[in-house]
């Protein structure tokens, strides 16, 4: 049943926009462990935590929403559970293909701050 994959890409977007929004809106205010965009660079210092937060934020909508009009589309091109498995690995793809853009402006960015000191 195509429905329930759509359901599945649908639910899963939505987690991964609502957390965009909540990050984006209303962001951790100091570097902490439980949440936010935490890697060790992020949490370097406040300037890589707000950064990192926000530009994660704004990736996470974006790719949730492309993520969820591909699942969609898979929906109608596969049966159910080939397709709830694609769509899934999309969402993994999804996230290290994010981190690995929030890594490198992390990286610029701290390249950056350092020249200036």
């Amino acid at each position: 049943m195509v429905f329930v994959s759509i359901g599945y890409a649908a639910l899963v977007a939505l987690i991964f926009i609502l957390s965009g929004l909540i990050m984006k809106y209303k962001p951790p205010k100091e570097i902490n462990a439980l949440y936010g965009y935490r890697t060790s660079r992020s949490m370097k210092n406040i300037d890589l935590w707000r950064a990192g937060n926000k530009y994660s934020a704004e990736l996470m909508i974006k790719y949730s929403i492309v993520a969820f009009l591909i699942g969609v589309l898979i929906s109608f091109l596969f049966e159910e559970l080939i397709a709830i498995l694609i769509i899934s690995g999309l969402m993994l793809v999804k996230i290290v293909i994010m981190m690995i853009r929030v890594e490198g402006r992390l990286k610029e960015l701290d390249e950056e701050l350092q020249q200036r000191r």
